[in-house]
């Protein structure tokens, strides 16, 4: 299943309608709840109602995630008005808003029943180029996470098919929830169609684990293991958040840095997507991992370890990991934005090989299980520190999630807005049915020798002992199409999914053993 940023792929040209989700005012319905915010979502609705305070526009730089489904059969208006509303109340968090009070936190939420949907046909759109700017641009105005509904449907009409799009703020969904609600979607369409119940599971609120959540969180202290590891990683760096390369600049001076760019800027980040390996490279190197004794989340975590280090010599490589918090089955399918982060540091300064660095993030990944469990943001507040991740690598497999073969074959995609930070960088490695696929975001980028980085380290020349040619080109894999000379996350994909293609190579991993 892809998961790329809107505008990286066309969209099949056609009839564009918007479906607005309104509360009739006569229902008078929305009614306080008294269940807490999660920090997270504090966190994201305090930055964005404190850059509308400094830009006078609303509601923060876009941050939503959303799903684009391919349906083969001409669009029911009926349906698909029944399923959405059938969706919004199947999910409690898309009709539960929070607004600040001061320093406090108001949240407001109305009945299953009460949502409507508003129908607004825009036009006919014969190109995919202007149909594509036109739903970027109404969903990044339609999910500011200060307002309600911060989440926007669409669809896209044609004669024999249509496509059905979703965006939401980040506040209200994570990359899971997505990867899970294809199918819900897709099964409440087909249940509409045909006149039936469509016969799904129960699903979890996530507005009762928000609250959940941030009880215990607030309840606990500075003994709580995640408080010690985090400092430690802190200390490991200086005191700092790592970066995909070493910056000369203070915490403080990237963080005015950051806040005046993201105000003022225009200019989005880049964006990278495709794919590492297929099905049968992604299983060799996962045989491979797991004769090093890890899992393949070891094994990727500690490919790109190998290649950050032959790319800079840096004797530690160092990012930060989300991890779900969906740790009880009610929270499965549900709706939200169920993340917690966990930081990962592992000691490079004697080149280890492919085993060794697998064997080092097994145990750093055991070491941060309990790291998620206790909101960043809080223990931020436990220790004193003011920043924020800037390189994250997620890691998710999503080929035991419903309906995954058909998504992945191309029926549904992940979609997320710009972004625009001048620091932030992140990858997202996916196992799908078809493989290993890779995301990113980034900074506009500079050759590797503007950072003080030899060019020939993007070619991964030395792979720690391996006998694979490194020139040989990267066989059936977008992978292939990254020029590594053009900046360090361009090297980084493309050192990182040759290392994947040597080290899934039986033979190549023999001789290392």
């Amino acid at each position: 299943m892809k998961f790329i940023q809107i505008r990286d792929e066309p969209i099949a040209p056609g009839g564009l309608v918007e479906w607005t989700p309104y509360v009739p005012s006569e229902l008078n319905s929305w009614e306080p709840d008294p269940r807490l915010t999660s920090h997270n979502h504090e966190e994201h609705l305090r930055a964005a109602s404190e850059y509308r305070a400094r830009t006078q526009r609303e509601g923060g730089r876009e941050a939503w995630l959303g799903l684009s489904i391919e349906f083969d059969e001409p669009l029911s208006i009926p349906a698909i008005r029944k399923v959405l509303t059938q969706w919004i109340d199947r999910h409690e968090v898309l009709r539960s808003h929070v607004v600040i009070k001061g320093s406090g936190l108001q949240r407001l939420t109305t009945p299953p029943g009460t949502v409507k949907l508003k129908m607004g046909r825009i036009g006919w759109y014969s190109e995919p180029g202007p149909l594509v700017e036109q739903l970027g641009g109404a969903f990044d105005r339609a999910t500011a996470p200060l307002h309600w509904p911060a989440y926007l449907f669409a669809t896209v009409g044609r004669a024999d098919s249509f496509t059905l799009l979703f965006a939401a703020d980040h506040s209200l969904v994570d990359g899971y929830s997505l990867i899970m609600a294809q199918q819900e979607l897709v099964t409440l369409y087909r249940a509409a169609r045909e006149h039936r119940n469509p016969n799904l599971p129960k699903v979890g609120s996530y507005v009762d684990f928000s609250a959940e959540e941030r009880c215990l969180a607030d309840q606990t202290g500075a003994d709580h293991p995640a408080v010690a590891m985090w400092s430690e990683f802190l200390r490991s760096g200086g005191g700092d958040m790592p970066a995909l390369l070493r910056s000369s600049q203070t915490s403080a001076e990237q963080a005015r840095e950051e806040q005046q760019y993201i105000d003022e800027t225009t200019i989005p980040q880049e964006s990278l997507w495709g794919v590492i390996a297929d099905d049968a490279t992604a299983n060799r190197f996962t045989a491979v991992c797991s004769e090093a004794g890890g899992t393949l989340t070891a094994g990727i975590l500690a490919a790109f370890a190998m290649v950050h280090h032959e790319m800079t010599g840096d004797p530690q490589f160092r990012c930060v990991l989300p991890r779900h918090t969906r740790n009880d089955t009610r929270w499965l399918a549900a709706l939200g934005w169920f993340v917690g982060l966990a930081p990962f540091w592992i000691d490079m300064s004697d080149s280890p090989t492919f085993d060794q660095a697998v064997a080092r993030s097994t145990e750093m990944l055991k070491r941060g299980r309990q790291c998620a469990s206790l909101p960043f943001e809080r223990v931020a507040q436990l220790i004193g520190y003011k920043g924020a991740p800037r390189f994250v690598i997620s890691f998710i497999d999503t080929r035991y999630a419903p309906g995954a073969g058909a998504a992945d074959a191309g029926r549904a995609k992940v979609i997320r807005s710009h972004s625009y930070s001048p620091h932030e960088v992140y990858i997202w490695i996916n196992r799908t049915p078809s493989g290993l696929r890779y995301s990113a975001r980034f900074p506009r980028e500079s050759p590797l020798h503007a950072y003080g980085v030899d060019e020939s380290s993007a070619e991964f020349r030395a792979t720690a002992g391996l006998d694979g040619d490194p020139s040989r080109p990267l066989p059936d894999t977008d992978a292939a199409d990254i020029d590594p000379t053009l900046g360090p996350v361009h090297a980084s994909l493309h050192a990182f999914a040759l290392l994947v293609s040597q080290l899934g190579d039986a033979s190549t991993f023999s001789r290392v053993m």
